[in-house]
């Protein structure tokens, strides 16, 4: 017999015996959950397949990765801003033209 430990959501779980040869597929793990206090204030991290106590989680990743967005939208911003500035360039290049061939074909208008 071995234990396995039925993941709950968002936090705990149950504990299960079950034959050696059963497979262990989602929402099962055979990772033993943390030693606390408080045994289902833990939740299992799939992504570093380990359990982690819910009021002590490392927020620095996450932080990280916000500050990277932030980086990366800040930069993304500029670009726009200097695409819009160019565009706006652009168009009043083309107004500007159009207004000398508008100012152009006025004198004709009124001479036909």
């Amino acid at each position: 017999m071995k234990t396995i430990y039925k993941v709950l959501y968002p936090l705990g779980y149950e504990e299960h015996e079950v034959a050696d040869d059963f497979p262990t597929t989602l929402p099962f793990v055979a990772v033993p959950p943390l030693e606390l206090e408080n045994t289902q204030s833990q939740f299992f991290n799939f992504s570093k397949n380990k359990w982690e106590e819910a009021v002590t989680q490392d927020y620095s990743e996450k932080i990280e990765l916000l500050e990277n967005i932030s980086t990366g939208l800040q930069a993304e911003n500029e670009r726009l801003a200097e695409t819009v500035a160019l565009q706006d360039t652009q168009l009043t290049d083309t107004q500007l033209a159009l207004a000398e061939v508008y100012e152009m074909s006025v004198p004709l208008s009124k001479e036909v």
